[in-house]
């Protein structure tokens, strides 16, 4: 009797793009038992690797090509090293330091859920938001990367990091509910239309709820609420506010500060960075504010 399976090209899967065009998992096989994938990564991308709760499941992460820094270890692995994960109860957080390829093992546990199932409707709709308004889009991306650089800068790892990315990725969901009069409307809102657009922030709920979390949700509920009580949807002030939408509201507000719109003409990001500084404790954080002018000027 043979102790061993052989598995064929033509039941290796052909690529699957995960989420950007910078990252995808390549050649996996999948069955009840065992899992195989080689993740391509480019450049300072951020990996999370979920519990490995049971005694008889494990992940391998060998590092074929590049290299990686691990948060909270404050350690780097190199091409030939192999990361092993087994009976972990938290969120690791990877980053890669050049273009890298990691080989995936995964016994018994399944490595591609938050990959594939959890993103794929959201970020179907993600898309839909782009196709009705390209500015959204690109935006979401772009917000993403300054608020995954900020919150690196100040701790954030692991699952805490995890919520606030998604949130900073996903922040603008709701807009797919916005009427597209009022979505691209090539001049200033009128009140009414704004308070529509006031709306945004709590039409994805049950999205973000179902397929992420309450805590991703509640970043994203209060992002447009300001440090001084005048923002929305309820008003709050200060430390009312949670730590993580006070930074993604910093990170919105520049990266929508210096883009080129229909209306309006982007600032340069000097008078962008000079405004947050000004306008730091009355709409943003002022700790918050100094740490991401800190991180521009380094």
């Amino acid at each position: 009797m043979n102790h061993f399976k052989i598995i064929r090209s033509d039941e290796v899967e052909s690529t699957y793009i995960v989420k950007r065009k910078n990252s995808h998992i390549d050649k996996k096989y999948h069955d009840n038992h065992l899992q195989v994938s080689k993740i391509h990564m480019s450049t300072d991308r951020i990996l999370y690797i979920d519990p490995v709760a049971s005694q008889d499941a494990y992940k391998t992460y060998y590092v074929l090509e590049g290299s990686c820094y691990i948060y909270g270890d404050d350690t780097t692995v190199y091409a030939g090293d192999m990361l092993v994960f087994k009976n972990t109860d938290e969120v690791q957080t990877i980053k890669t330091l050049e273009e890298t390829v990691l080989l995936v093992h995964a016994s018994q546990y399944d490595v591609y859920k938050t990959l594939e199932d959890n993103q794929e409707l959201i970020n179907a709709i993600l898309l839909e938001i782009q196709e009705k308004d390209h500015y959204t889009g690109e935006h979401s991306l772009r917000v993403y990367e300054l608020v995954k650089k900020l919150g690196l800068r100040l701790g954030y790892v692991s699952r805490s990091l995890n919520n606030l990315t998604k949130a900073a990725y996903y922040h603008d969901l709701g807009k797919i509910f916005i009427p597209d009069e009022i979505l691209n409307k090539p001049a200033l809102l009128t009140p009414d239309e704004f308070e529509i657009i006031k709306e945004h922030v709590e039409l994805a709920r049950d999205m973000i709820v179902e397929n992420f979390n309450d805590t991703v949700y509640q970043i994203i509920y209060q992002h447009h609420e300001r440090y001084n009580g005048s923002g929305y949807p309820n008003g709050l002030k200060g430390d009312a506010i949670c730590k993580e939408a006070r930074l993604l509201a910093i990170c919105d507000s520049f990266d929508a500060m210096i883009t080129d719109r229909v209306y309006k003409k982007g600032k340069s990001v000097e008078v962008a960075l000079q405004e947050l500084k000004e306008l730091a404790g009355s709409q943003y954080d002022p700790e918050l504010v100094k740490e991401f002018v800190a991180m521009f000027l380094e």
